[in-house]
């Protein structure tokens, strides 16, 4: 807990990716301290058959759980987000996101795939929806952003901290 006189405590943020990305792309902006629960890895079979009790599950729950906010990176494909990213969203125990700042954030090739952005978080806090264009990313030396999406990542990426700091100020 933080005194008014003390800089507030440093959220963590957990990033979960909706499907298969390249390395890196679903990275946190400006800097963030993050941990990564890349749900495109998970057994799809222990997602869809809900088992929490998988080791890879497990340790992914654990990311969200113990996580100050999360940043939901989805593909441009599925606005709500992949059949598996769904099911591990509704999977963490009762009350692990309830009242969390989660930032969905979407990827796509016209401003249409934007709809539906931050369906299905069930009780999350959901804040408004960042949405970037792919062709605003170069794959080169990994998945950079130009000058439009860094500015909205980060314009985002704050937004995020700023709910994750009033979060850990509360508690």
């Amino acid at each position: 807990m933080s005194s008014p006189c003390s800089p507030a405590p440093e959220p963590e943020v957990a990033v979960r990716g909706g499907g298969p990305h390249p390395p890196g792309r679903a990275a946190p902006p400006g800097g963030a301290e993050a941990a990564e629960a890349a749900v495109g890895e998970l057994p799809h079979s222990a997602l869809m058959a809900r088992n929490h009790r998988h080791p890879a599950v497990r340790a992914s729950l654990r990311v969200v759980a113990e996580a100050d906010a999360v940043a939901v990176v989805t593909p441009r494909y599925e606005p709500h987000g992949s059949v598996p990213l769904r099911s591990c969203m509704t999977m963490p125990p009762n009350g692990v996101l309830y009242g969390k700042p989660v930032l969905p954030v979407g990827l796509g090739t016209v401003s249409s795939h934007s709809v539906g952005l931050g369906g299905g978080l069930g009780t999350a806090r959901a804040l408004p929806a960042t949405f970037l264009y792919d062709h605003w990313f170069t794959d080169i030396g990994g998945w950079s952003p130009d000058p439009r999406a860094d500015d909205l990542l980060r314009r985002a990426a704050r937004g995020l901290r700023a709910s994750a700091i009033g979060e850990a100020v509360a508690a």
